[in-house]
């Protein structure tokens, strides 16, 4: 797999599509809905072009579950899911699987330091550690000598979210950035304390959102 030591810097730009209008089914017998997507999609230097995407809409049959799903052609297929809180998977009952393999997720929502609430992600041999400063601030994901942090940038009104710009240092390579950029797809608010207590009520207001669809 391809590595670096360079520092990369990479920008991924949120998208929509879709509106749940109806279209022609299979083989032309019948029509279904068109499922509506969103995410972020973007050129991450010598990786090439990456997409992360999910289904906006509460979905009665996923039992209160989302899931997101990375895909570029220099990366592993990696898909995330949890409950969904916020009108995103969260970290509550997650998953996060790389190339068909599972990674094993730890993190304690009682502690008190930042640092101990810290998102800690096991994969093939591999230790990484997910932490963000709180809302609106960068999320850092590090193993041994690889970082990767993502900012979040200018509002994009037109794809309903704000870019992120993503700076990658050490001898990474894809599986660091799809674990990096599919999180941030996901509800990591509980990774802080602040963060929990000011997206509580928003998470409540989409539950009921939810069930109102």
């Amino acid at each position: 797999m391809e590595t670096s030591s360079a520092a990369l810097k990479f920008e991924l730009i949120p998208f929509s599509s879709g509106s749940g209008t109806r279209r022609s089914g299979a083989k032309g017998t019948g029509t279904k809905d068109e499922v509506p997507t969103a995410g972020l999609s973007g050129d991450v230097g010598r990786f090439g072009n990456v997409t992360v995407e999910r289904c906006p809409l509460y979905r009665p049959a996923e039992k209160g579950m989302d899931t997101v799903r990375l895909s570029g052609p220099g990366f592993p297929e990696t898909i995330f899911r949890g409950k969904r809180r916020s009108g995103q998977p969260s970290l509550s009952r997650a998953e996060l699987t790389l190339a068909g393999r599972p990674a094993e997720l730890r993190f304690n929502a009682r502690a008190l330091r930042k640092e101990d609430r810290a998102l800690r992600i096991s994969y093939e041999g591999r230790e990484y550690v997910y932490s963000t400063e709180g809302l609106g601030k960068a999320k850092v994901l590090t193993r041994a000598d690889v970082r990767v942090a993502m900012e979040p940038g200018q509002y994009v009104p037109a794809g309903a979210g704000t870019k992120r710009t993503g700076t990658a240092t050490g001898p990474v390579d894809a599986v660091d950035l799809a674990v990096a950029v599919v999180l941030e797809a996901v509800d990591t608010d509980v990774l802080t304390l602040s963060g929990t207590a000011l997206s509580s009520p928003f998470a409540l207001l989409h539950h009921f959102s939810d069930r109102a669809e």
